[in-house]
């Protein structure tokens, strides 16, 4: 019965053609539903109750366990069926819910059964009672649920905020007969995740190292240890490549990842499906040389700064940048106590001693960071070129940015989460890409620049970060500095300058 009301179902969106279409089984999704579905113990209940299915984007998941969810609502025996879409967030939770909205709208037999109540994403059996709802974490209630099918969708964007409503419903069917839990995802980044637990679980069931004969894992990727750029390998993660997708539908993105390492993550987790870590290497040295030139006379052209405080005997930052002909130059400066330098050289493996001799980094008296001494140096910059305002981390240098301001130095708090600092770092990057960057070949911002990574969140929001903060022996003190400058210097317009700044003294002869 379960095949005869799939195979009579239909698809409205993301379709071939654009139109309606049958809703068809291919061989992944068909593994699934049938496995799911079909196999029973002595007893008549399901043989497996959890399953776990990972592959790559646009591999016609949420269509179906869209099918899954309705074969299961009409055709179970289960008394007051609670079926769960559950999401990190709303949007999310909504969009499987809408895939079996969709597919009960589309059917004359199916639609006169139910009720559907699109503001509350409710789907409820006129008859039986029986529901079908999306939840969210940032929605949801925690307990009080009896699922009898939970869907948990992108289980790779779910974190330590999920873990509560995800134990709510793994533990809250006690009293159901033939419960099933269901995951489709892609792979992720967080190792510590709820996900990744899960991964390695199924993992471990499909090698035969754990014996769980009510768990089914479904898992398509490329091996991590193979050449991601075998393209002969992608129907490995892609089951639906030659079906649904052609290998040139991927093509603009593989390039992306060709020609800038900090996509290659990415590319790799959403489309062949391999846990990555959330940071790469971020701009290449080789791009980041090609952006060395000559300075123009920058006096009088506004210009943004950002400073980054570090710890009392580690580097600080301060860099400046102007936007300036349709390129933006950057310059930046590296404190240092000087007592500090012959041990710091030798600890991490960079010429401190020598870059401070060549004038590279500001040498402060003593073994800690007077933070007067940056004070004075960046009062003595004002002086010279036309500083619009600073951007300082909220959480450190508050008490500099207030001597900052009483010397007449506008200053704003910048934060170093993913949000406030993404749209400044694709900003940073973008302008390296396309050579609009200018620097003056400071090795100290060069070595900053090897070291520096990039993380991503599920969102996409990027930021730099250390490559490992174990080691204390890489710095990005100087990046970081540069994206804050970059930041501010494209939300804020050049302060208009007094008429009165410009006008010659007069002495009057009375």
């Amino acid at each position: 019965m379960a095949e005869t009301l799939i195979g009579g179902l239909t698809l409205t969106k993301a379709t071939r053609s654009g139109g309606p279409e049958p809703f068809e089984l291919l061989p992944h999704s068909r593994k699934l539903i049938a496995n799911l579905l079909g196999w029973k113990r002595p007893d008549g209940r399901r043989l497996y109750r959890k399953a776990f299915a990972s592959m790559g984007r646009k591999q016609a998941k949420t269509q179906t366990v869209a099918a899954l969810v309705v074969a299961e609502f009409f055709l179970s025996q289960e008394k007051k069926q609670e079926i769960y879409m559950a999401a990190k967030d709303r949007d999310q939770a909504s969009i499987c819910f809408d895939a079996v909205a969709d597919m009960i709208r589309a059917s004359e037999d199916l639609l006169p059964l139910v009720t559907i109540t699109e503001s509350r994403k409710l789907i409820r059996h006129n008859e039986s009672g029986s529901i079908i709802r999306a939840l969210s974490s940032d929605g949801a209630g925690k307990h009080g649920y009896n699922p009898s099918l939970v869907v948990f969708d992108e289980l790779h964007a779910w974190g330590i905020a999920e873990q509560e409503l995800y134990d709510a419903l793994t533990t809250g069917s006690k009293s159901r007969r033939n419960p099933l839990w269901v995951t489709i995802t892609t792979a992720g980044s967080n190792q510590e995740s709820i996900c990744y637990r899960e991964y390695q679980y199924a993992k471990r069931v499909a090698s035969g190292e754990i014996q769980d004969e009510s768990y089914f894992p479904l898992i398509y990727e490329v091996p991590i240890d193979a050449d991601w750029t075998d393209q002969s390998l992608w129907p490995l993660a892609l089951p639906t490549l030659g079906v649904l997708h052609d290998i040139r539908d991927y093509e603009e993105e593989f390039r992306q990842a060709l020609a800038r390492p900090e996509k290659q993550n990415t590319f790799r987790r959403l489309y062949l499906n391999q846990w990555t870590s959330a940071t790469t290497t971020w701009i290449p040295l080789r791009d980041w040389d090609q952006c060395m030139d000559e300075f123009p006379d920058l006096a009088g052209v506004p210009c943004w700064g950002g400073l980054d405080l570090a710890a009392v005997r580690d580097l600080t930052a301060f860099a400046l940048c102007w936007p300036y002909q349709g390129k933006v130059y950057y310059r930046a400066w590296a404190y240092l106590p000087s007592k500090m330098l012959a041990e710091k050289t030798a600890t991490d493996g960079v010429p401190y001693v020598q870059w401070a001799q060549g004038g590279h980094i500001e040498t402060i008296p003593g073994n800690t960071v007077d933070w007067r001494y940056v004070v004075a140096h960046i009062e003595k910059l004002a002086e010279q070129y036309n500083i619009q305002a600073i951007a300082y981390d909220r959480y450190g240098a508050r008490d500099t940015a207030q001597q900052l301001q009483d010397a007449g130095i506008s200053v704003v708090e910048f934060g170093q989460g993913y949000v406030s600092m993404s749209p400044a770092a694709k900003r940073f990057e973008q302008l390296v890409h396309e050579r609009q960057l200018v620097h003056d070949g400071s090795p100290v911002l060069r070595w900053n620049i090897e070291c520096c990574e990039i993380a991503s969140d599920p969102a996409g929001n990027i930021k730099p970060v250390h490559p490992d903060r174990h080691r204390e022996t890489t710095r990005n003190d100087l990046v970081i500095a540069c994206v804050m400058a970059t930041g501010i210097s494209t939300s804020a317009k050049p302060k208009e300058r007094s008429v009165y700044e410009d006008m010659v003294p007069v002495t009057l002869g009375w």
